[in-house]
């Protein structure tokens, strides 16, 4: 989750016994975390040229032509003949490269493909409590990683970080979200936070992924602004360092919201928010589409 850049700044802090930084300190460093995650980092996300969801019973071939790194692609022909190849079954998944296995620690680290080609993949939700592998193919000459000039986020505002008082949900039920992808991805409703925005009364649910293992949270969102400046889709805010849970009351820092992966790449699957907030929520990062 975003927020635990926060947890490391203020540990080092603690450390080193200089002062904690500023709200507004750890909003800068995650914007630039973020711009380097997006573009600069071996696995950056704008790197990404091609995916492969696999679930039970699937399987993808990696087809392409050594020493052009933008031909490189997924094929689910059953009859593709490539270098690597990859499959689901009985809840596993295989690996071959040059038909040797690769072990699945290897796969989620990276296997190196042609000269600036790498795949990398981890577990991840291919349907609704449906667990699958998804398998990215990286190119480190993607044109939209070398072009990319930065995330856009409207100017902190300190009104918009808000305590809450947070109640838990016991029952702790699943709840199912349409992706962008057209596909569904199961979240486990973890409470409702209340709090007072701009005069107005605010309650908004939060999400986590293992109901056993609670140790951060996020909300999906809309609000005013969605579509008018900020992200169709809504955006998200992730909330952690709470210790225990549940907490009794929360911090949310509306400036450190932030667009769905699935804003800049389609290899994502990103929950479409449907959680509201009655209000110009004029904090955290802009629709990457529009002029700002």
């Amino acid at each position: 989750m975003r927020r635990t850049h926060l947890l490391i700044l203020m540990a080092a802090a603690v450390l080193l016994g200089a002062a904690a930084p500023s709200p507004q300190q750890v909003w800068k460093s995650d914007i630039a975390g973020q711009n380097r995650a997006y573009a600069d980092v071996p696995h950056a996300m704008l790197k990404i040229q091609d995916s492969a969801y696999l679930g039970e019973g699937e399987a993808a071939t990696l087809v392409g032509e050594k020493g052009k790194p933008a031909s490189w692609h997924w094929s689910h022909q059953p009859n593709a003949r490539g270098p690597l190849k990859a499959s689901f079954r009985g809840g596993r998944l295989t690996v071959t490269h040059d038909g040797k296995p690769v072990a699945n620690s290897q796969v989620e680290k990276t296997v190196p493909i042609d000269r600036d080609v790498d795949i990398a993949g981890h577990p991840t939700q291919v349907g609704a409590g449906i667990e699958g592998w998804r398998i990215f193919v990286y190119n480190q000459q993607a044109p939209a990683a070398k072009t990319f000039k930065g995330v856009s986020y409207y100017p902190y505002d300190p009104a918009f970080r808000v305590s809450a008082r947070f109640t838990p949900d016991p029952k702790l039920p699943p709840r199912v979200f349409r992706t962008s992808r057209g596909t569904d991805k199961q979240f486990f409703h973890v409470g409702d936070a209340q709090f007072t925005l701009k005069g107005k009364a605010v309650t908004l649910p939060f999400y986590g992924g293992d109901p056993k293992q609670i140790e951060d949270m996020s909300a999906f969102f809309t609000d005013r602004l969605t579509g008018k400046g900020t992200y169709g889709a809504g955006r998200y805010v992730d909330v952690a360092g709470f210790g225990k849970f549940p907490p009794r009351t929360i911090t949310i820092d509306f400036n450190e919201a932030y667009n769905p992966n699935c804003a800049r790449s389609p290899h994502f699957t990103c929950p479409v928010a449907v959680d509201n907030i009655d209000l110009a929520m004029i904090a955290g990062e802009r629709d990457p589409h529009t002029a700002h």
